[in-house]
């Protein structure tokens, strides 16, 4: 097996997520999004499956998801732009008929795109994924939930508008603090604020907490080093509407210049509570 190059925890969480674009069979895309990487492993049997997990909004009446999953040979010889030589994004396009998991609860914005067989090709072919999957360990941690503050510098990775850098296929990566507590219910619903802005393209952009150069220990001092655990999922935004009363929204999915850009004055997004990615877990190994 070839060994990979231990990437900085930024450069890997900027390779955790993938650029989403919906539509019909046989025409041209109408809808963007942001996805992640993310594996589940059966313990029994230790089978791996891979998924992108996004919005059930991001796919709703599509028919199709567009979306480019980048390898090469080796991960271990970079160009001067960071990537590694002889990267070949491959363009697939997905039937989602039969590909997607979605939470049971209609209050849960969460699903889950099988992409396990596309995976397997590249990695048979002798190739290496560009590219982090993430999976539940890297939520917060028993001994992690009690530090967790109020006010927590977070950090948001996706495609707000569907901007991205095509040339290197990276997304945009932005740094913001917890607007609610991470892990409290805002409003009684499985939810929390962050203080980011969120355009048509954010949705399922993940949401992780981001403490660097230095990281708070269990025994209430700090040690050098940088700490990331995933806390959500950003769904939607806080928007006045014209009578100026304050409403939650789901952030628009449409490519179409027609759409308006949602009136975030506040820039507050919405932020599915990250541990709800368990429930997903039990749905595609049952007893999980």
């Amino acid at each position: 097996m070839k060994t990979q190059k231990q990437l900085p925890p930024e450069n890997a969480l900027v390779r955790s997520t993938v650029r989403l674009l919906t539509g019909e069979q046989a025409a041209p895309p109408t809808g963007v999004g942001t996805g992640f990487f993310y594996k589940v492993t059966n313990p029994s049997t230790n089978v791996v499956k891979i998924f992108i997990v996004t919005n059930k909004h991001v796919v709703r009446g599509a028919e199709v998801v567009h979306f480019v999953l980048p390898y090469a040979k080796s991960l271990n010889e970079e160009e001067s732009s960071w990537q590694p030589k002889g990267r070949v994004d491959s363009p697939i396009v997905l039937p989602l008929s039969g590909n997607v998991i979605s939470h049971p609860s209609e209050e849960i914005d969460l699903c889950a795109i099988d992409i396990t067989k596309f995976v397997g090709v590249v990695l048979n072919s002798g190739h290496q994924l560009r590219c982090m999957i993430i999976d539940s360990t890297w939520l917060p941690k028993e001994e992690d939930i009690e530090l967790v503050r109020d006010i927590e510098q977070v950090l948001v990775i996706g495609y707000p508008t569907g901007l991205w850098d095509d040339h290197n296929n990276m997304p945009i990566a932005r740094v913001g603090t917890s607007a609610t507590h991470p892990l409290a219910l805002y409003k009684n619903q499985a939810n929390f604020l962050i203080d980011v802005s969120a355009f048509p393209g954010s949705s399922g952009s993940p949401v992780f907490t981001y403490e660097a150069p230095l990281f708070r220990t269990s025994s209430g001092g700090s040690t050098p080093g940088t700490k990331i655990q995933f806390i959500g999922v950003v769904w939607g935004v806080i928007e006045h509407d014209v009578k100026g009363e304050m409403k939650q929204i789901e952030i628009p999915s449409s490519l179409s210049p027609a759409v308006p850009v949602i009136k975030s004055s506040l820039n507050l997004a919405i932020a599915l509570h990250g541990k709800k990615i368990r429930d997903l877990d039990s749905l595609i190994f049952d007893g999980l």
